[in-house]
Order: structure tokens, then sequence, then C-alpha cells
């Protein structure tokens, strides 16, 4: 008997000591940020201790930081939050998944629940109410989907690593792009690769097999393609270096190769700040790039420079407030004929992180205005960074992850099937005209006036009092009631005459009753 207990207390010490081991292993690749590592190591602790409140949250934290699922975090992170006490971070962090899986009234909730408590990461208790803006936006833009088809450049220019950052020429006879993949390429702590740029050339119609762009990849440092000309002799690359310095690099292109490289003016390569894309006109009279120097609306900006009669650049010009927001504006690319600027954006009416916009350029104010989103399935519940548009713009390439896909994030060249979705977005914030009282318990109904029947129901963010409702052209009446206040009434029509906007700041005022 001596001897079998003995046995049992040698067992569970060793036990107790793999367990101990497993947990700092599977902490390491978590700290280093290598969270697919520490996602495999936390599933076999889980299996041991289901119970665990660390492994569950832990496990959350990898899929929301992969690109395996993201809506797996839900069950674990649910757990977390059902318990008596636990880290008030996980229910952001169960909002942030209950967003990508389309769930937006349990995001919602999680978000104002995050909220209320009052504690957390600064940074998330900030990030809480624009999720619940991303929720709202998205819940509308979902009813009115473009038409639109997804082709996969397969795996000439696809691997099963993340390959991104699209560029063009207007002959679309290559392609640029940026790729993580494991191609000789020195390995970072976090388990994936150093980024280099890469080509593929048009062969009898189809892109060949992909290969490291020529002179341009430094071992050990991270290249980015962010830029190239419609013509596509110039190329604008973004180089991290070891010592964390970056900056923009012009790569010029003869006799079929890129080879002469040289650094973008100091004017737009700022000593202390960072320029992160950028891209030439189609004469390259200017150059648009996004950076988050001071003295801009918020964030990241996007910035213009002009070549002047001496062949110098002129001094940056924000692009103003019809382009920036208080969030972050990036990877600016200009239509082949210069009317249209395409760009990534956390504000308008972005359904989650990055979205693709367009803007139109106004030739009576000489400046990009009419912003409008690219539209759900284009843009999705994670960040979309960058378009570029064909010629004749009936399609256009970008990266996107996909159930087709290779694995992580994939290029693909999108097909326009109709004419563009004609909506307005009515967006704005619901004010008492007492500013020592805040309307409470809000709802919004709109109905089409033509048929009678109710459009929608609708509710703004509780704690910003913002809301967004979106309009196919028709006529409606707007109804806002708020407890203690008298209710809102008017009538909106949208015109189908193709002359409407895109989007209207649309403020309300209560009055108590």
């Amino acid at each position: 008997m001596f001897k079998n207990l003995m046995f049992l207390f040698i067992a569970l010490g060793c036990m107790a000591l793999s367990n101990a081991q497993d947990r700092k292993k599977a902490a390491r690749f978590f700290e280093a940020g290598n969270f697919e590592a520490a996602l495999e190591e936390y599933i076999l602790l889980y299996e041991k201790t289901p119970a665990d409140a660390q492994v569950n949250y832990r496990i959350g934290v990898c899929y929301l930081n992969t690109n395996i699922d993201k809506t797996k975090a839900i069950s674990y992170l649910e757990f977390v939050t059902s318990l008596a006490q636990y880290d008030p971070n996980a229910l952001y962090l169960l909002g942030r998944a209950y967003h990508f899986n389309g769930e937006f009234d349990k995001a919602i909730k999680a978000f104002t629940r995050f909220i209320e408590l009052g504690s957390g990461a600064p940074d998330n208790r900030k990030e809480a109410g624009h999720y619940i803006d991303y929720c709202q936006n998205a819940k509308e833009l979902i009813k009115f989907p473009v038409k639109v088809s997804f082709e996969n450049l397969g795996r000439n220019v696809n691997s099963s690593n993340p390959d991104y950052l699209p560029f063009l020429p207007v002959d679309e006879s290559f392609i640029l792009f940026t790729s993580r993949r494991n191609d000789g390429s020195y390995e970072r702590t976090n388990g994936g690769y150093f980024s280099n740029i890469y080509i593929s050339t048009k062969q009898d119609g189809k892109y060949g097999k992909a290969v490291m762009l020529e002179g341009v990849n430094q071992f050990g440092t991270e290249e980015n393609i962010v830029g190239l000309s419609n013509s596509g002799n110039v190329a604008i690359i973004f180089r991290e270096n070891p010592n964390g310095s970056s900056e923009l690099r012009m790569v010029f292109r003869k006799d079929g190769k890129f080879g002469q490289e040289l650094p973008l003016d100091e004017k737009i390569n700022s000593p202390r700040y960072t320029e992160i894309a950028a891209t030439l006109s189609s004469d390259s009279s200017a150059i648009y790039f996004a950076s988050d120097r001071p003295g801009g609306y918020g964030g990241i900006d996007l910035y213009a420079c002009r070549k002047l009669p001496n062949g110098k650049w002129s001094d940056p010009q924000n692009l103003g407030p019809s382009v920036n927001t208080l969030y972050d504006e990036d990877f600016p690319s200009v239509s082949p004929d210069g009317n249209t600027l395409y760009f990534s954006s956390k504000g308008h009416t972005s359904m989650g992180g990055y979205d693709l916009f367009k803007a139109t350029f106004n030739e009576e104010k000489q400046r990009f205005m009419d912003v409008r989103s690219l539209g759900y399935p284009i843009n999705t519940l994670g960040d979309d960074m960058n378009f570029r548009v064909s010629e004749d713009g009936k399609y256009g390439y970008l990266a996107a992850i996909r159930p087709e896909g290779f694995g992580d994030m994939d290029i693909y060249k999108v097909n326009f099937l109709e004419v563009e979705t004609r909506y307005t977005v009515f967006k704005g914030v619901i004010r008492s005209a007492d500013s020592t009282l805040k309307p409470n318990a809000t709802f919004i109904s709109v109905t089409n006036l033509a048929t009678g029947e109710l459009f929608g129901e609708y509710q703004p963010n509780s704690s910003t009092m913002k809301y967004v409702v979106i309009l196919p052209p028709g006529r409606y009446s707007f109804f806002v009631e708020s407890e203690g206040f008298s209710g809102f009434q008017e009538e909106i029509e949208i015109s189908d005459d193709g002359q409407n906007r895109f989007e209207i700041i649309h403020d309300i005022l209560l009055q108590r009753e």
C-alpha cells in the first residue's frame, strides 16, 4: 500500500511538473506574439483543464490574433465572462469575436457592458464605442450588398502564407505584391516571416510563377510594396529597418526591370513621423501619401504634394475633412483617369477596422469629395486595406481572406457585375436641446411613405448617441422617440437620379416634453 501511495504521489508530481512546463512553453509563445504556436499549446492545456480561466482567455486572444478563424474565440470568452470574477477585457474581446461572427446585437451588448464597467485597458475602452459604430454600420451595409464575383489569382501568385497589397500597371502586364512566405526569408520571433516584394508577369493571359523582386528585397528588413504608377515604371516601397527606422522609397523600372532606388523627397519622408503608403497620379504631377504627422484630423491622414515648375515637390497639403476623419486613413490609389481616389479608412461608414472607400474629384472645388464605401462583400468585418482598379473600372484587385483561399490572405480579382447600387447613408448624433439631459431609451422608426410599411427600426449607440440609417431611393417618414422627450418626425426623400449624396450628416435635436 505504501508503495502504491508513493507511486501515486510521484505520478501526481510528474503531472504537475509537466503542466507547469507546458504553461511556460505556451506563455513564451504567447508573450512573443507567436499566437499560432501558443494556440496549439493552450488547446492541449485546455484538454487537461477545461475550466481554467487563464487558458480559456488566452485561447480567445490567440484566435483573435490569427487568421485561422476568429469566431472560434467565442465559446472560450463566453466561459470566462460567465465566471463570478474575470478580466474585464474579456468582455471587449468577446464583443470583437461576436462582431467577426456577424452577431452584431450580441457584440453591441458586450461592448456596452464593458463600457459600463469602467475598467479594462484604456485603448480597449476607447475602441469599444467605435466598435459599436462598426456594428451599426455593418447591420445596415449588409442589407445592400454589391453584386461582385471574386476570382482567386491561383497558386502561381498566392501561397499558404499572407499575400497582400497587390499593385498592377494599367496594362496589367505584371503584378507586384507583398508576401510573408517561407522562401528563404528570416523567421520573426512571432513565428511569421519577414515580408518581401514579389512579382508575377503575365504570360499568355495568365500570371506566371511569382518570384522575389530582384535588387529590392534585403534580408533582415521588412519590405512592402505600397504604391505603383499607372504606367508601372515607378514603384513605391515601404522599408522598415532593423533599427526601427522606416521610409518610403521610389524604385524605377527600365527595360522591364526594377533597379534604381531613391528615397522620396524629405517633404514626404518626415524625420520624426511615419509615412505608410503613397501613390503617383497618372502624369506623375502629384503624389498622394499617408502620414501620422501632426496637424491632421486624427490618426493617420492622407496628404498630397504637387510637382512645381522647378521640378521640386510642393509642401504637403492635407486632403481635408471630406476624406480624412478622426480615425486612420491609408493606402491611397488614384484611378487611371485621375477622377477617383481609392483609399482605406477606419472612419466614415466602416464595418470594422479598415474598409475600402472612394472619393470623386470635384473640378470646381479642386479636391476629392463625396466619399462612398465600396460596399459589402468587398468590405468585410476585418481589415480591407488596398484596392487597385482597372482602366475601365469594371474590376479591380485586392487581398482578402475567403473560404476558397490557399491560406491566410490571398490576392483576388473582383468583377463588378452591375451598375453601382444607389443608396444614401444618414448618420449623426441625437442630442437634447437641454444640455443637462441626455436622451435615454431612444428608438428610430422609418416608414416607406409609398407603401405605408415599416422600413426599419434602429437604436443609436447608447454611449455616444450616434445613429446610422441607410436608405435606397424613395420617400420616408423618419420618427425618433425618447423617454422624457417629445417625438421628432420629418420626411426624407432620396432621389433616383444619381445626384444624391452617399453620406449625409444629420444631427437631431430633441425637445423635452
